[in-house]
């Protein structure tokens, strides 16, 4: 039992950073796949691979809308949001990224 103990006491904090959010991390993480200027279609493909849905709708939206599931090991998982926004000179180009807060059932 001593043995089971020593060797779960390391792995505390990773079982721990697994609970909670870490906003921060995401928005880098979004930054550095997606930046304003690129097409629009490229944004939404590195999204895709990144394991985000994106509703693109008509394609005429100024806003796309898109979500992904945050699991975690001991509460109920979360929703990771982004907003990427169109820019207003080139429906075609990335104009911003707006990484929204993480969403948790209470």
């Amino acid at each position: 039992m001593r043995r089971v103990l020593l060797l779960a006491v390391p792995l505390l904090p990773l079982l721990l950073a697994a609970c909670s959010i870490d906003q921060s991390r995401l928005g880098h993480f979004v930054n550095q796949t997606v930046q304003p200027g690129m097409p629009m279609d490229q944004a939404l493909t590195r999204m895709h691979a990144e394991g985000f849905y994106c509703n693109a709708g008509s394609g005429a939206d100024a806003v796309i809308a898109c979500t992904r599931a945050y699991e975690r090991l001991v509460q109920k998982n979360c929703v990771e949001r982004v907003d990427l926004v169109r820019s207003a000179h080139n429906a075609k180009t990335l104009g911003a990224v707006e990484v929204l807060e993480v969403k948790c059932p209470k």
